[in-house]
């Protein structure tokens, strides 16, 4: 199940300080275990995969200040967006099964966002050049999270191997719990 994920770059210049991160599933924030009622799209029925979760992740920058060559940016807020639109399944495939495995692809969408808010916070910018930083970081980091969702889908067999899916269900459990 190939995954379709998007980042929107925006920055905002002021005055709230904090770093925050929003789940919004079904137009709601709320960060809740996915049903099959949130997969609105229309199926590919050409494809061979049964289901896809397509999430979306984006960033604001707020109350940014610079002080001589240093940036400091008092709000880091990351949206990450379940695309109801656009994550589809097969309704004749649908299992517990399944469903928990497309869960798998969503989680790892909350744990890029985690790894993004952390990466940002714990990083010093330079005003040389701080945007292209932060837009690297970002990307860099969603790549090794669309690399990730690919080696889940080979390791699990999409969702087919059970062994492989108890491991990642495993690791997903660990990773979120931090």
């Amino acid at each position: 199940m190939n995954r379709n994920i998007f980042i929107a770059l925006v920055m905002l210049f002021n005055s709230s300080s904090a770093f925050s991160q929003d789940v919004i599933i079904g137009g709601t924030n709320n960060n809740r275990p996915l049903t099959w009622h949130d997969f609105k799209g229309r199926p590919d029925l050409n494809s061979s995969h049964d289901a896809l979760t397509h999430w979306e992740i984006n960033y604001i920058l707020q109350n940014i200040r610079f002080t001589g060559d240093t940036v400091k940016i008092g709000n880091f807020s990351v949206k990450l967006e379940l695309n109801t639109g656009k994550s589809w399944t097969k309704p004749e495939k649908q299992t517990v099964r399944l469903l928990k495995h497309e869960q798998g692809h969503f989680d790892l969408g909350l744990i890029c966002q985690r790894e993004m808010l952390k990466q940002l916070h714990n990083t010093a910018f330079l005003k040389a050049g701080f945007q292209d930083k932060i837009k690297n970081i970002f990307t860099s980091i969603l790549q090794k999270y669309q690399a990730l969702s690919n080696t889940y889908d080979a390791e699990t067999n999409h969702s087919i191997n059970q062994e492989a899916q108890d491991k990642w269900n495993n690791f997903f459990t660990q990773e979120l719990a931090n």
